[in-house]
C-alpha cells in the first residue's frame, strides 16, 4: 500500500491517483445520487442508462482511495456501488416463467442505424437466420431487395415508403404464413416517430410492438421517448392477444419512463436472467464488447409468454447487435 510517508515520485503518483479517483469517484457518485430523481430531468434520467458504468467506475474508485487515502470517500464511493450494484445483479439472478416448448416463434430484431460495414455479410445472415419474423430499423428497400431474392423465404411486410430513405423492414417467414400477418402503425403525436405492433404466429396469434427512436440526450428527445413509451404502453392496454415489445426504445430498463411502463402495466423484463446483454456502441469489439456497450435493445413480454430461447449476435458489422430470441406460451 502506498502510504502518507512516502516521498518524491511516490508520492506525486499517490496524490494522482487520490485526484483522479476523487473526481470520476465523485462524478459517479453523484451520477448515482442524481438518477433516484430521474422523473424530475431528463440529465438525470440519462445518466440511469449508465447505471453499469457508474458501477464500475465506482468500484475502481474504491480499489484506489483503499490503496491511497481512507478517508471518508471511500465509503461514500462503497454506498454508491452498492446502490448501482442493487439494480444490476437482478441481471443475473433473476429467472423468467417456464416455458411449454410449444407453439414456437422466433423473432429477431436489429438495428441498422449507420449500416454495414460488411454489407453482403450481413445480408447473408439476415437472409439465412432462422426466423419467422425479421424487424430491422434505420433500415433502406435496399436491405429488404437483398434478403428476399428469389431463393429466401421471406415475405415483404413493410420498407420505407420513400426509396433510400431510412425506415423499417419488415420481413415474414413466407413458408409459416408471414404473407398473411398484419402491421398496424399509431404515431406518438411527436415528430415523425411511430410504433409499430405486428400481429402474427403460427399456432398462436402474438402481438409484436416495436419502436426506435434515440436516448434521452435533450429536453427535446426526452419528450420523444416520453411520447414513445406512453404509445407501447396505450397498445399493450389495449391487446387481447400475448404481447412483446421489442426494440430499441431509446431507453434501458433502469430509466424512470421504462420502470413507469413496467409498474404499470403487464410488461415484464424478459432478459432478467440473462446477464448484461450489451447491443450498441462497442458491443462488437472483440474480448470486452459485451461489457463496454449499453443494453438499450430490450425484450418484454406480458406474462402469458415466456421465452424458450434468447441470443444476441453475432457481430454482423452494424452499430448495434442483433438479438435473437423464441417465445412460447407459459407453462
Amino acid at each position: 500500500m502506498i502510504t502518507w510517508n512516502d516521498t518524491g515520485t511516490v508520492a506525486g503518483f499517490r496524490l494522482f491517483l487520490v485526484v483522479v479517483s476523487m473526481i470520476f469517484g465523485g462524478l459517479a457518485a453523484l451520477g448515482t445520487l442524481g438518477a433516484f430523481f430521474a422523473s424530475s430531468w431528463w440529465v438525470f434520467d440519462y445518466v440511469t442508462i449508465l447505471r453499469w458504468y457508474l458501477f464500475w467506475i465506482l468500484v475502481a474508485a474504491v480499489i484506489v482511495y483503499a490503496l491511497t487515502a481512507r478517508g471518508l470517500m471511500l465509503y461514500v464511493f462503497l454506498a454508491a456501488a452498492a446502490v448501482n450494484a442493487f439494480y444490476i445483479v437482478p441481471l443475473w439472478t433473476g429467472d423468467q416463467p417456464a416455458s411449454t416448448g410449444e407453439q414456437a416463434f422466433t423473432v429477431v430484431h436489429l438495428d441498422a442505424t449507420g449500416g454495414f460495414d460488411e454489407r453482403e455479410e450481413a445480408f447473408d445472415w439476415l437472409r439465412e437466420v432462422d426466423a419467422d419474423l425479421l424487424l430491422v430499423a434505420n433500415a433502406t428497400n435496399v436491405l429488404a431487395e437483398g434478403v428476399t431474392d428469389d431463393e429466401a423465404d421471406w415475405t415483404v411486410l413493410r420498407v420505407p415508403e420513400v426509396e433510400n430513405t431510412a425506415g423499417w423492414v419488415i420481413l415474414g417467414r413466407t413458408s409459416v404464413g408471414g404473407a398473411d400477418w398484419n402491421v398496424a402503425e399509431m404515431p406518438t403525436g411527436v415528430g415523425s416517430d411511430v410504433v409499430l405492433r405486428i400481429t402474427a404466429g403460427i399456432d398462436t396469434t402474438y402481438e409484436i410492438i416495436t419502436a426506435n427512436g434515440p436516448t434521452a440526450a435533450s429536453q427535446e428527445k426526452a419528450d420523444r421517448l416520453a411520447a414513445r413509451l406512453a404509445t407501447v404502453q396505450t397498445l399493450v392496454g389495449q391487446s387481447t392477444s400475448p404481447v412483446v415489445v421489442t426494440g430499441n426504445l431509446g431507453a434501458t430498463t433502469w430509466t424512470s419512463g421504462m420502470r413507469t411502463m413496467l409498474d404499470e402495466s403487464t410488461l415484464r423484463d424478459a432478459l432478467t436472467g440473462e446477464g448484461y446483454v450489451a447491443t450498441s456502441l462497442a458491443s462488437s469489439l472483440p474480448l470486452i464488447g459485451g461489457w463496454v456497450g449499453l443494453p438499450l435493445d430490450v425484450v418484454l413480454m406480458t406474462d402469458d409468454v415466456t421465452t424458450s430461447a434468447f441470443e444476441a449476435g453475432p457481430d454482423i458489422s452494424a452499430t448495434h447487435l442483433p438479438i435473437r430470441f423464441t417465445i412460447t406460451p407459459v407453462e
